[in-house]
């Protein structure tokens, strides 16, 4: 197991090393164990983003960051334009720790927001960075709590997007209204578009 600690030990090795491409700090799936890097981790995280321009993939999941966590990372993101790949499920991140992110994430290519308590006050923030990224092409965000208005901001971005090639939003209680109004998107919405995920969201036969 990792700590916040821990990784301060390694932190200038990892910022001098300009030949890593991917770095995973997640949990293993073989694993009783996993890191916890906290707040202190990804403060560190935070001035690897900054500091290295060759990393092109972070994966994160459950390390405990919080909303504070989350909003560090995405300062830092917003200094970078290497990283292609981000992947922080399961951080507590709330929408306060998930709105710095999403904001910061035009350049990525693929955003793993799942599990992370957000509300659906993140959907204005979900619908421009959809709309106005030329690169993002797979973005997770199952088992939030985005609702129904989180889905119409969804909608509303899908309409202008043309990067996007894959969409999981399962679990996130938008309902049948939801559901219309992402189906109405998706008439002139993007058309590289190939797999959508909606399942477990109280959808009933109104919906379809």
């Amino acid at each position: 197991m990792i700590s916040g600690e821990g990784m301060e030990l390694f932190l200038d090795d990892l910022i001098a090393n300009t030949s890593l491409k991917m770095l995973d700090l997640g949990v293993l799936e073989s694993s009783m164990r996993k890191n916890s890097l906290g707040i202190q981790g990804a403060v560190c995280l935070s001035a690897l983003l900054i500091r290295n321009k060759s990393l092109e993939s972070l994966i994160i999941n459950d390390n405990d960051f919080g909303s504070d966590g989350g909003e560090c990372i995405g300062v830092a993101l917003a200094q970078n334009n290497s990283l292609k790949v981000l992947k922080i499920a399961e951080n507590d991140l709330k929408s306060e720790g998930a709105i710095p992110i999403i904001a910061a994430s035009q350049h990525l290519e693929i955003l793993c927001l799942s599990k992370n308590y957000i509300k659906q006050d993140c959907g204005k923030h979900l619908q421009k960075l959809i709309k106005k990224s030329k690169c993002l092409k797979k973005l997770q965000l199952d088992f939030n709590e985005l609702m129904v208005h989180g889905a119409q901001c969804i909608a509303q971005g899908l309409s202008r997007n043309h990067s996007l090639e894959s969409l999981n939003i399962k679990g996130n209680v938008i309902g049948d209204q939801g559901l219309i109004l992402l189906a109405q998107s998706l008439i002139n919405g993007p058309p590289n578009l190939r797999e959508l995920d909606i399942s477990l969201n109280e959808i009933g036969p109104q919906g379809f």
